[in-house]
């Protein structure tokens, strides 16, 4: 997967009123226009204070895959969840020797990496997991951690080494976790959460009923992953993955 698509250019601009009345600019002090070109062609991606600092995502992928070089690991650009749009990114990395186990199949590790141009969010970086046959994606936020920093205080991969460590560390915490999800029925109670999270239309799209699924917690959350995977365009992906993460404690 190629990166060319990624690294745009974009930059800060002033941005001024135009008066009714006359044709003088007026600037507008304590903010600025977020500016990307694309083939040639300024798109005003938001307009910004002054506190907020822009980080191209050039200036962010080039360090990150320095810092992944660092690991001694096979890695590779996993195209199955990453995009890059005028506003907003993600980009995946699996690890395909890292892997956790279902009892079915083996499944790989991934790294997710967001950055936004329009402030509807900051620099995030997740810690997951990708099944190889199916392209399921999912996100282990609460049992792996994630880092994340606003566009007002910069960000660093300074501790990617350590935490890539850590991980690989934790990776019986993430079987563990696996293993409980495996062995839990579905309640009425959980069920609501879900349909909290993901709306009630969706989830019974999902299960093809409005009654509690006859499943463990673990086979309704492959089922849900699957239809984010494959149901759902990537840009509106990851915000259901975490949604989903969080009510299964991931």
């Amino acid at each position: 997967m190629k990166l060319n698509n990624y690294f745009f250019d974009v930059e800060e601009q002033d941005i001024s009123l135009i008066p009714d009345t006359d044709s003088t600019l007026k600037p507008i002090s304590g903010y600025k226009a977020i500016v990307a070109n694309i083939g040639g062609t300024e798109r005003v991606v938001s307009v910004a204070k002054n506190s907020y600092q822009l980080i191209p995502n050039k200036d962010l992928i080039n360090p990150f895959m320095d810092n992944l070089e660092k690991l001694k690991v096979d890695w590779f650009i996993d195209p199955s969840h990453s995009f890059c749009l005028a506003h907003r990114m993600r980009l995946q990395v699996t690890f395909p020797h890292v892997l956790v186990h279902d009892g079915q199949s083996e499944i790989p590790m991934s790294i997710y990496l967001h950055n936004s141009y329009d402030q509807s969010e900051g620099v995030r970086l997740y810690w997951g997991a990708i099944r190889s046959i199916c392209s399921n994606g999912m996100i282990f936020g609460s049992v792996l951690g994630s880092l994340y920093a606003r566009h007002t205080s910069g960000f660093s991969f300074d501790k990617l080494e350590d935490q890539f460590h850590s991980i690989t560390d934790k990776i019986t915490d993430v079987q563990t976790r696996i293993d409980q999800l495996k062995s839990r029925e579905l309640e009425e109670a959980f069920i609501k959460e879900l349909q909290k999270a993901l709306g009630k239309k969706r989830l019974e799209a999902i299960t093809s009923t409005d009654r509690l699924p006859d499943k463990s917690q673990w086979e309704l959350l492959n089922d849900i992953t699957y239809f984010i995977s494959h149901e759902v365009p990537k840009p509106q992906r990851a915000r259901l993955q975490l949604k989903t993460s969080k009510v299964f404690a991931l």
